[in-house]
C-alpha cells in the first residue's frame, strides 16, 4: 500500500506531537466532572493539567496512557492528592509505568476488573540528566511516601522490574494494603467511565512515526511508551539504552519516510551519523500489533544492519 507524498509528510509531523490529551468533560449537577488523560505523559502536562484542575471541585481523573516523562506524572499526582480527586482506570485500557504513578494518588482509585495497571522501572529526566536508579527511586519514593502510600507498596514500586511489567492484580494490592474500588462503588457508574473512552483506532502509520521521532529526540520513555508492556527494557526497547545511544550521535535521527508493508508491518527509512562520524541510512521492519485497545510496536528487525 503506498501513501502519497503529502499524506507521509503529515504523518512525520504527526509523529512530532505525542503529548497526552487532557479534557474536562462536565457530567450531570451533584456528579463528580471528568478528566480524562489519554496519550503519553510529557513535560508541559503537568502544567495544563493543573490549569484544568482549578476549574473545578470534584473530578474523577480517568487514566489511558501507555506512560512517559516520569517527573511531570509525579506532579500530576500530587495535584490529584492535593485536590482530593478520584483516579480510574476503564475496563480494557492500559495505565502503565508513569501512568500508574499518577493513578496510586487517586481517593479513591478506580479500576474496571479488566483494567491494566503495571509498574515498570524507567529512568528520570531532571535538569538534563538521565538517572536510572537512585535519583530516580528517592524522587518516586518520596513521592510515594507524599501520598500516603504503605512501605510495602513503595517496595515494589521502586523495585519494578527493568524489563517487562509487574501488573497489578486485586491479590497482590490486597498483599500489599493497596486498597483501590471498582467503578460500581463511585457515584459515576462504570457504564457513564467506560463511554467517555472510545477504543483508538488501529493506525500503525502513525505509532511508527511517532516512536522514531521519539528516538530522533532520544526520548527512550516516550519510545518506550509505545511499545507492547511486555517487551518494554528489553533490548531496542530498552530507555535507558536509547537515550544514552541516539543521544550520542553527532546528527540525530532522522524519519525520512514511512510505508505500509501488509496489515501489521511498516517500513522506516531513516539516516544518522554517529558520534565518529560515520553516516547510517537505514531501513527497518517494524511490527505492530493491537492491544490494550492502543497500536503498540512489538518487533523491530533491521533490514540495513543500522
Amino acid at each position: 500500500m503506498k501513501k502519497s507524498g503529502w499524506l507521509v509528510g503529515m504523518y512525520l509531523l504527526m509523529g512530532t506531537a505525542h503529548a497526552a490529551v487532557i479534557e474536562k468533560i462536565p457530567q450531570a449537577a451533584g456528579s463528580p466532572d471528568l478528566i480524562v488523560i489519554t496519550g503519553v505523559i510529557e513535560s508541559s502536562d503537568d502544567a495544563q493539567f493543573n490549569q484544568i484542575a482549578a476549574t473545578t471541585g470534584q473530578a474523577v481523573v480517568l487514566l489511558n496512557s501507555g506512560g512517559g516523562s516520569v517527573l511531570p506524572a509525579l506532579e500530576i499526582g500530587r495535584a490529584i492528592r492535593l485536590k482530593g480527586f478520584a483516579t480510574a482506570v476503564a475496563n480494557e485500557t492500559l495505565c502503565a509505568s508513569a501512568c500508574a504513578l499518577t493513578w496510586l494518588a487517586g481517593a479513591p482509585r478506580l479500576a474496571g476488573e479488566s483494567a491494566n495497571i503495571g509498574f515498570h522501572a524507567s529512568y528520570v529526566v531532571n535538569d538534563g540528566t538521565a538517572s536510572e536508579s537512585g535519583v530516580g527511586n528517592a524522587l518516586i519514593g518520596a513521592y510515594l511516601n507524599q501520598i500516603g502510600l504503605s512501605q510495602d507498596t513503595i517496595v515494589f514500586v521502586t523495585t519494578a522490574p527493568p524489563e517487562g511489567m509487574a501488573w497489578l492484580s486485586g491479590e497482590k494490592a490486597s498483599e500489599l494494603g493497596l486498597q483501590f474500588a471498582s467503578y460500581q462503588t463511585n457515584a459515576m457508574s462504570s457504564d457513564t467511565v467506560e463511554t467517555q473512552i472510545a477504543p483508538e483506532p488501529y493506525d500503525p502509520m502513525k505509532v511508527v512515526a511517532a516512536f522514531y521521532n521519539a528516538l530522533s529526540n532520544a526520548d527512550g520513555v516516550s519510545a518506550a511508551s509505545l511499545v507492547i508492556p511486555e517487551k518494554r527494557g528489553i533490548g531496542p526497547f530498552n530507555e535507558a539504552s536509547i537515550h544514552s545511544f541516539f543521544g550520542g550521535l553527532s546528527t540525530p535521527l532522522r524519519l525520512e519516510s514511512i510505508a505500509r508493508h501488509g496489515d501489521d508491518k511498516t517500513v522506516a527509512t531513516y539516516t544518522y551519523a554517529r558520534s565518529d562520524g560515520s553516516v547510517c541510512k537505514g531501513r527497518s521492519e517494524v511490527q505492530t500489533i493491537y492491544k490494550y485497545g492502543k497500536t503498540l510496536v512489538s518487533k523491530i528487525r533491521a533490514l540495513d544492519g543500522c
